[in-house]
Parts: structure tokens; C-alpha cells; sequence
């Protein structure tokens, strides 16, 4: 059995492998240890790795196995995760020369449920500057897209879907605050969830929003997302912001039929933000969808973006209110300059200007709830755009304060709303370069978002990722 091919593939064939002893934990993960070693010089998708906590991880998960005490699918599976998520053992920097060298005192609720899942933490992945953008070169390098050097990795988790795409672990977890798991997603080919705010715990992850931040799972297939979803959604007392609602297991029903489910779309919305080609990847799509059964109808989403227009000035002042306003000053030369800008306009903004973000955010609330009146999901693009190129999104951007309005209009209002949001593949623009597509669901409803996103994958043009060693 070849290893290197078992490292590209999902988790939903290696743990039946794992599961009956014909796959050894220590030698995939050793496997993958080597991917990383011979592959990430070029793509910098890791910050931290450590090989020798890896292999002991990876013994223990194979001693249990071998004793009969196999927890599920994700025991012995060599996972990564964002540099924002505490680790008690290995450096959390979140990106910052502020934090270089820090190792805190617990672990993230998240890497606590992962490991109660028996997976093998491979080390942390790359992130912007405290979860924002820019990536300083004084920190790390940023990482590099593996379809094209010359393009954008995304936003700040661009480390964990770099990571996910090029097969250097077998899923990774990201944070969203304005559409860093789904751009990521979109623009490396992979398939990424934005849960309903609360539904995975933030404990223990840098916080950079506090009412904006979601967390969530990166891999390259929706029923391994669903797989590493189902190992950490829940409420957590510990977390102020969980959300106390019931489970459903997504797998349960992932291959159901969609038949007769109301798909929602706005085409004006789609023309008026998105390129042409997009809009006509993303007619395609819902047509795919149309001939498995589901029922197509229009809703009206052009005004969502609005709020697009406060996402700086909630996420500055809220930003800033996490770090703290002396801390921020006493320290300012330590932060990078697109994070310094970020806090600057937290200091700047005025209780007027977030009444008027407060208003934005319910008129766009409102909209959603209009739409989901008529429709049962929502399919938008994944971004607007074909890949930006590098410039725009790596290392310390200039980007002006109004062009971040029309490059959140498809993934920010969702933030602001909260909604379960799924990112998958949609097929190659005339570069060969990925396209993405996002489902959006009623709070609460990832199982349904997932078994559409299931339906979609399969029948979608498949993507061959780079450094696939089936290909």
C-alpha cells in the first residue's frame, strides 16, 4: 500500500485502514512528516512543526488501536491547525512578533476535542498578523498558493488551506472573521465550513472580532469537513459566546436526497459584485443542483453587502478592545502595519459609527431572513473574483478602506449574520485555477448545509490539487 497516495486522499478512506490495523498511525504520520519536510521550503503553509510530538501522539494513537480502543474516525489521523488556536505544548505566535515564542498554558477547547478524538496534531499553520491581513515579514514568510505562486493564498487561515490543499495533513482548523476559512477555501480548491456563530467553541483562540469570529474545519472532501465538524461542535460553559443547541449528525443524512429543497439565488447580486466568469461558474453550479431536484427560486439579496461598508470599524473596535487600548499604544511599534491601521481606526471610531453599524447589521439580517422565507439554502459565489493576485492578500497589503467593502460582499454579511456558510470547489477558470462556491444555511442547520454541499461535490467537475501524488 502506498503511503504517499494515502496521504492525498481523505480521512473517509484512511480511517476504515486505520480502524483494521492495515494502516499504522506512526507510518502515515511519518509519511506525512515527509511530505511537509520535502514540499513546504516552497509553500510555507507550517510556522511550527514538531516531528518528535507527532510521532509520540501518533504511538499512542496506535497503541490504542492495537489494544481494541478505537475512538472513531479521526484517531491517528495527522491533522494541522491555525497559529491562533493555543496549543500547551508547541508555540502560539498568532502571527505576531508581540507573541513570538509564546507557549500558553492550555489548550484551545478545539485541540482539547481533537485530541479526545484520538488525531495527531502535526504542528500550527501560518496565519496573517492576529488572525487580520498581512502576512510580516519579520514573523514568517507567507505562504504561497500551490496552484500559482503568483496568486493569493487567501486571507489569514491561508497557512491551514495551503496546508489541507497541497496534502500536508489530512484537515485542518481556521477562523473566520470576514471570510478567512471560505476565500482560503475558494482560492486553494478545498472545501471549508463557517459554522453558525457559537457552534464550535472560540475558547482559547486569539480573538480578533468578538461578535465576528467564527472557527472552523478546512479538508478536501465535504464528508471529511463533516467528519472533523462532528468531532467539535457543541456548546462550552467556558466560552461566553456558545451556542447552547441541539446536534444533529450530519453524516447521518449527508447522501440523502435534495429533492424538492428550495435553492435560493440572486443574480442581480451575483453581477453586480462578481466578474462574468464567476457569475457563469456560478449559473453552472446552480443548475447542477436544479437537475439533482431542487427547486430554484429567486430571493433578494442585493442590499446584504451593505454592512460590508462597518466591517472596519466593528472589527477595528473590537479589536481593539481585545487587546487593550495602553497595551496597543505601549506596544505599537511591535504590531505590523496593516494590524496597526486595523487598531487605529478602533481608536478613531465613535459610538455614532457603530449605531450606524448596528442598523447595517439588522437591515441585512432582515434581508437573509426575507430569503430564507422563500428558500431553504443560498448559493452564492465564493469570491468575486478570479484569484487576486499575491500582492493583494500576502505579506503587509495596501489595501484602501473602501476596496474591502466590494471584496467582502459575498462572505462578510455572513459574519455579521452568523449563518452556517460552506465553501466548496466549482470546476477551473480559463487559467486552470480554482473557482468556489458557497451554500449558506438557516442558523443551526449545518447537517442540511452539509448534505447540499454533498450533492453539489458530487456532481461537480473533481480537481486534481497540486502535489497529488494520484494525479
Amino acid at each position: 500500500m502506498n503511503l504517499e497516495d494515502l496521504c492525498c486522499g481523505p480521512i473517509s478512506a484512511i480511517a476504515p485502514l486505520i480502524e483494521d490495523k492495515s494502516v499504522s498511525p506512526v507510518e502515515l504520520t511519518s509519511a506525512m512528516l515527509a511530505r511537509i519536510e520535502r514540499i513546504d521550503a516552497d509553500l510555507h503553509a507550517y510556522v511550527h512543526i514538531d516531528p518528535d510530538q507527532a510521532l509520540a501522539a501518533a504511538e499512542v494513537a496506535q497503541a490504542r488501536i492495537l489494544s481494541g480502543d478505537y475512538l472513531g474516525p479521526l484517531h491517528g489521523v495527522p491533522l494541522g491547525i491555525k497559529d491562533i488556536f493555543d496549543t500547551a505544548e508547541m508555540v502560539t505566535a498568532s502571527g505576531s512578533v508581540l507573541l513570538r515564542g509564546h507557549i500558553p498554558k492550555h489548550n484551545a477547547h478545539v485541540v482539547d476535542r481533537l485530541d479526545a478524538a484520538g488525531a495527531v496534531m502535526l504542528g500550527k499553520q501560518a496565519t496573517a498578523e492576529f488572525a487580520f491581513m498581512g502576512y510580516p515579514p519579520a514573523v514568517a514568510p507567507a505562504p504561497v498558493n500551490p496552484w500559482a505562486s503568483d496568486r493569493t493564498p487567501g486571507m489569514s487561515s491561508g497557512g491551514s488551506a495551503v496546508a489541507v490543499a497541497a496534502s500536508l495533513c489530512f484537515g485542518a482548523f481556521g477562523s473566520d472573521t470576514g471570510g478567512s476559512i471560505r476565500f482560503p477555501s475558494a482560492v486553494n480548491g478545498i472545501v471549508g465550513l463557517k459554522p453558525t456563530f457559537g457552534r464550535i467553541s472560540r475558547r482559547g483562540v486569539h480573538p480578533f472580532a468578538a461578535t465576528l469570529d467564527h472557527v472552523g474545519p478546512f479538508a478536501r472532501s465535504v464528508t471529511d469537513v463533516a467528519l472533523l465538524y462532528q468531532a467539535v461542535a457543541g456548546y462550552d460553559q467556558g466560552d461566553p459566546f456558545s451556542a447552547d443547541a441541539a446536534l444533529v449528525d450530519p453524516l447521518a443524512t449527508i447522501s440523502e436526497n435534495v429533492r424538492g429543497l428550495r435553492l435560493g439565488i440572486d443574480v442581480q447580486y451575483f453581477e453586480t459584485y462578481a466578474e462574468p466568469e464567476v457569475v457563469e461558474a456560478t449559473l453552472a453550479a446552480v443548475a447542477r443542483l436544479e437537475e439533482a431536484g431542487m427547486q430554484v427560486v429567486p430571493v433578494d439579496l442585493l442590499k446584504i453587502p451593505e454592512v460590508c461598508h462597518h466591517w472596519l470599524t466593528v472589527g477595528g473596535s473590537e479589536a481593539l478592545q481585545a487587546y487593550g487600548r495602553d497595551k496597543f499604544r505601549q506596544n505599537i511599534d511591535l504590531f505590523g502595519r496593516n494590524v496597526r491601521e486595523l487598531l487605529t481606526i478602533g481608536e478613531q471610531t465613535t459610538a455614532d459609527d457603530l449605531l450606524r453599524a448596528t442598523a447595517a447589521r439588522r437591515r441585512s439580517r432582515t434581508a437573509l431572513d426575507i430569503a430564507f422565507d422563500k428558500a431553504d439554502y443560498l448559493l452564492l459565489p465564493g469570491i468575486g473574483s478570479r484569484i487576486p493576485p499575491l500582492a493583494m492578500l500576502a505579506v503587509e497589503p495596501d489595501v484602501p478602506a473602501e476596496a474591502y467593502a466590494a471584496a467582502l460582499a459575498f462572505t462578510a454579511p455572513l459574519n455579521f449574520s452568523g449563518h452556517p456558510t460552506l465553501s466548496l470547489p466549482n470546476g477551473l477558470d480559463m487559467d486552470g485555477l480554482p473557482f468556489g462556491i458557497q451554500l449558506v444555511a438557516r442558523p443551526f442547520d449545518e447537517a442540511g448545509l452539509l448534505k447540499v454541499g454533498y450533492t453539489a461535490e458530487q456532481r461537480s467537475p473533481r480537481l486534481t490539487l497540486p502535489f497529488d501524488a494520484r494525479a
